[in-house]
């Protein structure tokens, strides 16, 4: 394989991949996408209603398109073991790294036009589309992911989080003042853009191998992360933390019981993994502000919220391991405690997010109340019951 064809057969091998997980996706949760699209679409369009007129929309517009652009990745394709082979070569190279800014360049502006063509509404009184427009999208995207490229060759954590702080607000202002149709501001912001980027790049540095990889780990890793809350993903990496506060609760609320201990074990690891305990908090969140700005039609929202954290905790039997097999209970018991945990923690969810419906106490939000209740019991004991299957799931290491 030469240095030309190098990055080609790269990114052909990782689509390769990412395609047989995305097909087996495709296929079981077309539909799914399709019903969830649709209801948020209808209460997006609930929500702009509700804005209050005085509110600075490009004010929260430019902070979610920032927050975004600081989530960018610079996709390089590389792996541990291309140091000894690929360092030798480094000076050869350069095609293959800005074929990787370019790439992530792309994305960055397909991610952004995506999300401007579902926001439109919100900013399409104070800001017109048209090819300037445009094209500032476009070197906003350019800008941010040369400010990546640039984390590299930072020495220190202090350098580091200044870097990521100057690079947030220069964003952020570019973003909020190309909004507002102010293009001599942006402007200048993009000078002190460039000025900054000039600085780091006045003098030639080697790569660093080592962020590069990290990079490229976090990109697959967040990407598998999602494929694997439809589809069980192999030697997919997981990330944990103590939560001493929220153990200790779950230590004194679940009692100590033979027939408790798999309630207990489901718990704690939900506690503490990091990737279904932040989608529960986000998931949560939403369905707060849903109810306080649409108290009145946001029970069907709940059911939406319920049924999506229900789906994606599924994946959570497949977390045991081998060694929790060595308790004494029986399989209908294992099975009975997870679908146990699963009840508890969507009836938990359905009651922090009705707390705003407290506030617009009326028929409609007892009915919310009362109708989601019911979509929780129906929906575990009779549909994710046939889901659950966390015995064969318990042998894998």
């Amino acid at each position: 394989m030469s240095v030309k064809t190098l990055w080609g057969s790269r990114v052909q091998e990782y689509y390769r991949k990412m395609f047989r997980y995305y097909a087996i996706i495709g296929a079981n949760v077309f539909y799914f996408f399709l019903i969830i699209g649709s209801v948020l679409i209808y209460f997006f369009h609930l929500f702009v209603q509700w804005l209050p007129s005085e509110l600075a929309v490009e004010v929260i517009l430019s902070l979610v398109v920032t927050y975004i652009l600081t989530q960018t990745k610079v996709r390089t394709f590389v792996e541990k073991a291309d140091i000894p082979f690929l360092l030798p070569l480094e000076s050869r190279l350069t095609p293959y790294f800005i074929r990787s800014l370019l790439y992530s360049w792309v994305i960055d502006v397909s991610k952004l036009l995506i999300f401007l063509t579902i926001f439109i509404s919100l900013f399409l009184d104070t800001t017109s589309l048209h090819l300037i427009f445009l094209l500032f999208i476009v070197a906003i995207a350019g800008f941010n992911i040369v400010m990546k490229w640039i984390e590299q060759w930072l020495e220190n954590r202090i350098q580091l989080v200044l870097h990521r702080f100057n690079r947030f607000l220069l964003l952020y202002f570019m973003v909020y003042f190309l909004l507002k149709d102010d293009w001599m501001y942006v402007l200048i912001f993009m000078s002190v853009h460039v000025v900054y980027i000039l600085y780091f790049m006045r003098k030639r540095r080697t790569l660093n191998w080592q962020w590069q990889i990290n990079e490229e780990e976090r990109a697959r890793l967040r990407n598998l992360k999602f494929i694997n809350f439809f589809i069980d993903v192999p030697s997919l990496k997981h990330s944990f933390r103590r939560r001493r506060l929220l153990t200790m609760i779950v230590q004194k609320c679940i009692p100590i019981r033979q027939s408790r201990t798999f309630i207990y074990l489901y718990t704690q690891l939900f506690v503490r993994h990091n990737d279904y305990f932040y989608l529960y908090l986000r998931l949560t969140l939403m369905g707060i502000v849903v109810n306080f700005a649409l108290p009145t039609s946001g029970w069907v929202f709940h059911l939406l919220i319920v049924y999506m954290t229900a789906s994606q905790l599924i994946p959570l039997q497949h977390q045991l391991k081998q060694t929790a097999m060595l308790y004494p209970i029986s399989k209908a018991q294992i099975k009975a405690s997870f679908l146990k945990f699963v009840l508890t923690i969507l009836y938990v969810q359905l009651v922090i997010v009705s707390v705003p419906l407290v506030i617009h106490l009326s028929i409609a939000s007892v009915f919310g109340l009362v109708i989601g209740s019911l979509f929780v019991y129906v929906f575990v004991n009779f549909f994710l019951s046939k889901r659950v299957h966390v015995l064969e799931s318990t042998f894998k290491e």
